[in-house]
């Protein structure tokens, strides 16, 4: 495996915990009225002002939905980027200088034979499975 094949889907995981980590964090609305997770409905905890404009129901839930959406376009956008970068198929160092004999996973598929063909280092620059 390379490197970029290790590290983007840890990346994109810390994305899409992030994603709902923020839809789980409770938020106020205006300084005012204090409002329940968006995941778990956005509910109004207190009263606004009488003298206010602010509708805590609605407030509250037009704010939740707006950051439940922040966070589905977060994590749509991380698996996008974390599957192009994949597709893209990225060579090992030790394979592009042409070390196929450096490539770190060969003893797997020696020790398991005809069945750890594809656990091999995949040498994808000539076209070459070791």
């Amino acid at each position: 495996m390379t490197r970029e094949q290790k590290l983007v889907p840890i990346g994109v995981l810390f994305v899409l915990a992030l994603a709902v980590v923020w839809g789980l964090i409770p938020f106020n609305f205006a300084n005012v009225v204090d409002c329940s997770a968006p995941l778990f409905g956005a509910e109004p905890q207190n009263e606004a002002p009488a003298t206010s404009f602010i509708n805590p129901e609605k407030d509250c839930l037009s704010k939740g939905k707006s950051r439940l959406s922040v966070s589905a376009v977060a994590a749509f956008l991380a698996a996008l980027a974390g599957t192009a970068v994949l597709a893209f198929k990225p060579i090992s160092a030790s394979c592009t200088a042409g070390n196929h004999e450096d490539c770190r996973e060969w003893w797997l598929a020696a020790a398991l034979g005809e069945a750890g063909a594809g656990l091999g280092c995949q040498c994808e620059c000539h076209d070459v499975v070791w």
